[in-house]
């Protein structure tokens, strides 16, 4: 065709079929050994695959190396992709070369012992079963790296400790028309990070890196050089191994291997007619730090009211309104969460059975909110397990619908349960506002930290509720700002009242340490932290690289290779 086209989406071919129909040079269906077929362009594309132990994906992206930057232009690439949990060099090797797991290749020592790469070898070899004429070179840095994980390659050389070596064997390997797949591996960059650190503000690490990019701009210009550059289809790919251990701000912390300096690698899969497609670090929670008082006790509780407001909180038989608040409860001294119906929110004289008004209040590891009337039984709504010494966000809802009255419990953003409490009548209690110990029916006093409490004059939506659970605090784009009845985040850090940040001005005064000096203890925490095997799974890992070779080969894996990587795709640009 000599015609340019724009497509949209390119889905790389794992649905081969879709794959054909889109590549009209994809014209030859080659028979191989085995009688496997494996659908090919004439000629075949061919793949730069480049390796750099130690290259911390944040450092590199500091650095900012222009040839490895440049290359983002027509890239899938992020810094922030992953290595194995394990951080074991020889195990990312494997993952990045057979493309499965630890699980599966059995690598988990620097050794090599007790692998079962005859079961999972080298893509190398994979290619070589489909495409016997298939020219392959391995070049690499480490001995053990070419021993290992180079089988079925025409030739493999390895120059220990030399990356100069390296690079001149991957350039002459260029500049032959017999070109295919070339592996080229590089430690330099990681012996800089182990002598003197891994970070982009040492200096000889940060020289290291930029040393690693003019090669790899080397590299590049032989390949823009070939004669046949034009007709042909190039793929390559630059990543790193692992990264390698230096401290990082706390504050930066949230407890995923995000956090892990040396599982910390980068990935850029180049091609001249791909659209650019950065892959960010995940949403991993929200940091929510700072310092607040322990609300413990019954004797001689910790706790606090809202003395000057009483109506301010009465929602009598009709009005809407939502409480929200993050909550961490501590263990009990039997090192247990079971707690049997302490109080930790509420606007209620006591929590005994026939009193008017609300309570927020544990029972065993979860929560509950309860509503009383004189006269009558209590109706509560159950909320989900917070008893496990994290921070949680909870949040009520009470609404009315079709004349009736319903109370809506939420954890951590989820909904949880709905009752009706349109037989409670009028709500309303002469109490104040009270936040940790009610007297009542309670065994167990409750013993836990509060912040970011809100109370709102409205029911907020479900997907405000959801939002909110992230959120650390209250501000003027809040949809439902306009009906804040009270902001307390209880971060205060000093004092004895937790501050009301509303407009309505009434701050909750803290109880029960006659002196006023309360300890302020401090936190840090992250709030609805994603699932760790999910999250690992949303930015490249090293066993994606050789399922991704093989598609852009056209070679259609066997199902018993059991091939465990990921095909990232991204659009095209300028495909002829």
């Amino acid at each position: 065709m000599s015609q340019y086209k724009k497509i949209g989406r390119l889905f790389l071919p794992v649905l081969f079929t879709v794959m054909v129909a889109c590549n009209k040079d994809a014209k030859i269906m080659r028979q191989t050994p085995g009688g496997n077929d494996t659908i090919t362009n004439d000629p075949l594309p061919k793949v730069l695959y480049v390796i750099i132990d130690g290259a911390r994906g944040a450092s590199v992206n500091k650095v900012a190396p222009p040839f490895l930057t440049s290359m983002t232009s027509n890239a899938i690439y992020s810094w922030h992709s992953l290595t194995d949990t394990s951080a074991v060099q020889a195990t990312s090797w494997a993952d990045m070369l057979t493309g499965v797991s630890r699980q599966r290749h059995s690598v988990s020592t620097n050794d090599f012992s007790g692998n079962n790469l005859s079961a999972y070898p080298s893509v190398t070899k994979r290619i070589k079963s489909r495409l016997p004429d298939y020219p392959v070179n391995f070049f690499c840095a480490k001995k053990s790296l070419a021993d290992y994980l180079s089988s079925g390659s025409d030739k493999t050389a390895y120059f220990e400790n030399d990356d100069k070596a390296v690079k001149n064997a991957v350039l002459d390997a260029l500049g032959k028309d017999t070109a295919g797949l070339i592996i080229a591996h590089f430690g330099n960059v990681d012996a800089a990070g182990a002598a003197y650190g891994y970070d982009a503000s040492v200096p000889q690490y940060r020289d290291a890196i930029t040393n690693m990019d003019q090669y790899m701009g080397e590299m590049l210009g032989k390949l823009r050089q070939r004669k046949n550059f034009s007709g042909e289809k190039w793929l390559v790919v630059v990543t790193s191994s692992i990264g390698g251990p230096y401290p990082i701000d706390p504050q930066e912390d949230d407890n995923t291997a995000f956090s892990n300096p040396r599982l910390n690698t980068f990935t850029i899969i180049y091609a001249p007619t791909f659209q650019p497609f950065f892959l960010d670090r995940p949403f991993n929670g929200t940091r929510f730090s700072g310092s607040t008082v322990r609300l413990f006790g019954k004797d001689n509780a910790v706790f606090a009211t809202v003395p000057d407001a009483i109506e301010a909180y009465n929602f009598g038989d009709t009005t809407s309104f939502t409480v929200e608040l993050n909550i961490k409860v501590n263990q009990r001294p039997d090192g247990s969460y079971n707690y049997t119906w302490p109080s930790i929110l509420g606007k209620r004289a006591s929590f005994d059975r026939g009193v008017p008004g609300w309570v927020m209040f544990l029972e065993q590891n979860y929560w509950q909110i309860n509503f009383g009337q004189s006269g009558k039984g209590n109706i509560q709504a159950r909320g989900a397990v917070i008893g496990d010494g994290k921070w949680h966000n909870i949040a009520a809802v009470i609404l009315s619908r079709d004349g009736r009255r319903y109370a809506r419990t939420y954890t951590d953003g989820k909904f949880g349960e709905e009752k009706e409490i349109t037989g409670q009548g009028n709500i309303n209690s002469p109490a104040p506002l009270r936040i940790g110990y009610l007297p009542g029916s309670v065994n167990q006093p409750a013993d836990v930290y509060m912040a970011a409490v809100r109370i709102f004059k409205c029911a907020i939506d479900d997907a405000t509720i959801a939002k909110d659970a992230a959120a650390i605090r209250v501000d003027d784009n809040h949809p439902y700002v306009d009906f804040l009845l009270g902001y307390w985040p209880a971060t205060d850090g000093t004092g004895g009242i937790f501050k009301d940040k509303s407009a309505q001005g009434h701050p909750f005064i803290l109880q029960g340490v006659s002196s006023g000096n309360y300890s302020w203890d401090p936190f840090s925490t992250v709030l609805l932290p994603p699932s760790s095997a999910n999250i690992q799974t949303l930015v490249p890992a090293g066993k994606d690289i050789p399922l991704f070779v093989l598609s852009w080969l056209n070679i259609i894996p066997d199902p018993a290779w059991q091939m465990e990587g990921k095909v990232w795709t991204t659009g095209q640009i300028n495909v002829k």
